[in-house]
């Protein structure tokens, strides 16, 4: 089974409560992939050996093929969850949005 970006954003909206997409909005989800996929492979390049037609270019769609193992659906998700949290209120979230980065980081180490 192939996984989507929509993947992504779906499973982020599940720690942020937003199953009737009310607080954020699937392009902003959508930017927080996108950036994250960037991050993946700057931090492990490796992830996308055989994949160079599916490069991350911080400009995928959603219904667009998501490029890696489905392990690692889950880690982006976290960062999407991540950035959406951060940007929401600063002070209630932190602690929140710092525990989700810290899973980002833990799960794109080699």
């Amino acid at each position: 089974m192939s996984f989507s970006y929509q993947s992504i954003v779906e499973l982020a909206r599940i720690p942020l409560n937003d199953e009737d997409k009310t607080r954020y909005s699937d392009t902003v989800l959508l930017s927080f992939a996108n950036q994250g996929m960037l991050q993946i492979l700057r931090r492990r390049p490796d992830l996308f050996i055989g994949e160079f037609n599916n490069l991350p270019d911080g400009e995928r769609a959603l219904d667009d093929v998501f490029p890696l193992p489905p392990i690692c659906l889950q880690t982006v998700a976290d960062y999407v969850t991540a950035r959406a949290e951060m940007s929401d209120d600063e002070h209630v979230n932190s602690g929140r949005a710092a525990l989700f980065m810290q899973l980002f980081g833990s799960e794109a180490q080699p």
